[in-house]
């Protein structure tokens, strides 16, 4: 039977569409290679925490979690595949990092109050305050969008016991052999 080349064009179309349903979702998205910029962050479970927005509420961030952040800026430096930004404005992507804990403590100070009849109802006058939090006693590292300063699209994430600890964190690493094997294979 003879095929004509016209006919055999929609067929070609369908396969250049269908290809990549039937192949199944890719594990490591392009963005990741593509990317130039990062900027760094505390995942503190309801909200990510820029490094920059941090040094003005160091009481929000464990000790752990600075721990972690300093040992993946320092091998994030060194691989050299992306620029570290100030904040997530200036970033592609924001790589956030949460060190495992099952439990953390809280406090709260408030100093002041009411300051005479003309003051109103309830004002303050400044305070420090800190949270309590129940987590996952694995670390996790997560690589999120940046676009937006939205933290809804997660990119890459990754989780294990002990995953950010040391001079070379697990974690880091496989995120990077994840995005070396997607700048094989856009």
């Amino acid at each position: 039977m003879l095929v004509s080349p016209r006919s055999c064009i929609p067929a070609v179309v369908l396969s250049f569409v269908l290809a990549p349903v039937f192949a199944g979702p890719s594990k490591v998205p392009a963005r990741l290679a593509q990317a130039r910029y990062v900027a760094l962050a505390y995942d503190l479970g309801d909200v990510l925490l820029s490094e920059s927005e941090a040094v003005s509420r160091p009481g929000l961030v464990m000790p752990e979690d600075r721990e972690a952040l300093n040992a993946v800026r320092s091998q994030l430096e060194k691989w050299g595949r992306y620029v570290i930004t100030i904040g997530p404005a200036q970033a592609d992507l924001l790589v956030a990092v949460r060190a495992g804990r099952r439990a953390s403590a809280s406090a709260a100070v408030r100093i002041g109050g009411r300051h005479g009849p003309s003051a109103p109802s309830g004002s303050v006058g400044s305070g420090a305050s800190y949270r309590a939090e129940v987590s996952s006693a694995d670390d996790m590292l997560s690589v999120y969008e940046a676009s937006g300063g939205s933290r809804s699209v997660v990119l890459w994430r990754g989780q294990r016991t002990a995953g950010l600890s040391g001079a070379s964190p697990t974690l880091l690493e496989d995120f990077k052999a994840d995005v070396e094997r997607a700048a094989k294979h856009p």
